[in-house]
């Protein structure tokens, strides 16, 4: 699940009972969650380390590739969900994030940064009532009939970095040097 409060809601309906500060697990399930994103694109600096500095002279910055980090302060959930993902009892993972563009980024993100290619199946949920839960999990999809939304979340995420990163770095620059004049 994408938050902590769906995670339980979603135990709570399914039946899985217990406790935990990363998942829950109970009735042959595990239910955890993320705390929004788990991960994130690296700084520019981790793919060249000219792009550390703000300087005119070092853009546009464009990765070859995209690399993911830790975002700080979710090392702990991150670590257990990448336990689970490599835990042998599992042969799937449904993913119950938010039903949308972002939700299907946090999960994805994950999976690539954690190296995890078991099976997916999608949990679509447009409400969180208890019976909108139990037809939810009735009518389970492949994951891969959300690789268009996937491929969108990345593209808009990595075109966000893009434009970020190198307009406030050239903005900046620009405006220091006319205050300097």
């Amino acid at each position: 699940a994408e938050k902590p409060s769906v995670g339980r809601d979603l135990a709570r309906v399914l039946g899985v009972r217990g406790a935990g500060k990363h998942a829950i697990e109970g009735s042959g399930r595990v239910i955890t969650w993320c705390i929004g994103h788990l991960v994130e694109l690296e700084e520019p600096a981790a793919y060249e380390p000219a792009w550390k500095a703000w300087r005119l002279d070092t853009l546009p910055m464009l990765p070859a590739a995209f690399k993911l980090r830790p975002v700080p302060g979710t090392r702990d959930q991150l670590r257990a969900v990448r336990e689970l993902l490599r835990d042998r009892r599992f042969n799937e993972v449904v993913n119950a994030c938010d039903a949308g563009r972002e939700g299907e980024l946090i999960f994805r993100e994950i999976l690539e940064y954690l190296e995890c290619d078991k099976p997916t199946k999608r949990l679509w949920l447009q409400s969180m009532t208890a019976g909108s839960i139990r037809a939810g999990f009735a009518a389970l999809v492949d994951g891969s009939r959300y690789d268009g939304l996937g491929a969108a979340a990345s593209c808009r995420s990595k075109s966000d970095w893009l434009i970020g990163m190198n307009a406030t770095r050239a903005l900046t620059r620009r405006l220091k040097a006319r205050k300097e004049k």
